[in-house]
C-alpha cells in the first residue's frame, strides 16, 4: 500500500467525488458542491445536472459523511437534506458551524420537511435557502445555487 488508504481499512467510504466534465483545461477550477441525499435517483440526477453545468460535485449518502466531506474537502456549497440516516441534516448543520472549518461555508435546505419549526431551525443555524424538493426543478435549484456562489 502506498499509505493515502491504510487507514480505512475497515469500511470503504461511501462518498463519492463525481468527475468534472472535460472542459479542456487541467487548470481551471470549478466551483465544488457537496450534494448531501440519501436517495440515490436524486442523488445522480443532481449529480448529472451540477456536473452539466460545470460544477464538480462530491457526494454522501448519510449526515455522518456528509459531515466528514465538508470538513475535510474544500466545498464552495452544501446541498443538505434535511432527513438523512446516521446523523440528520440539522444535526450536521448544528455540527458543522461549531467547527471553525465549517462556519463560513454557504449551505442549502434541500428537502421534502416542509414543517415550520424545521424551516426556522435550519435558518437558525445558517442555511442560504430552504427549498421543499416538490416545488423546484432541478433547473431552478441550478439557478439559485448559482446566484449563491456567483456562477453565472
Amino acid at each position: 500500500m502506498n499509505g493515502q488508504n491504510s487507514t480505512t481499512n475497515q469500511k470503504q467510504n461511501p462518498v463519492q467525488a463525481a468527475p468534472a466534465p472535460n472542459i479542456g483545461s487541467e487548470n481551471i477550477s470549478l466551483p465544488v458542491i457537496l450534494l448531501v441525499e440519501d436517495d440515490p435517483v436524486l442523488s445522480k440526477m443532481y449529480t448529472e445536472k451540477f456536473k452539466f453545468e460545470g460544477f464538480s460535485v462530491l457526494t454522501a449518502a448519510n449526515g455522518e459523511d456528509g459531515l466528514h466531506v465538508a470538513l475535510t474537502q474544500k466545498v464552495d456549497l452544501i446541498l443538505l437534506d434535511l432527513m438523512l440516516p446516521r446523523l440528520s441534516g440539522t444535526e450536521l448543520l448544528a455540527r458543522l458551524r461549531e467547527d471553525p472549518k465549517g462556519k463560513g461555508v454557504v449551505v442549502v435546505a434541500l428537502t421534502n420537511l416542509a414543517e415550520e419549526e424545521e424551516k426556522q431551525k435550519a435558518i437558525q443555524l445558517g442555511v442560504k435557502e430552504y427549498l421543499i424538493k416538490a416545488m423546484q426543478t432541478p433547473e431552478e435549484v441550478v439557478k439559485k445555487v448559482k446566484g449563491y456562489i456567483g456562477k453565472s
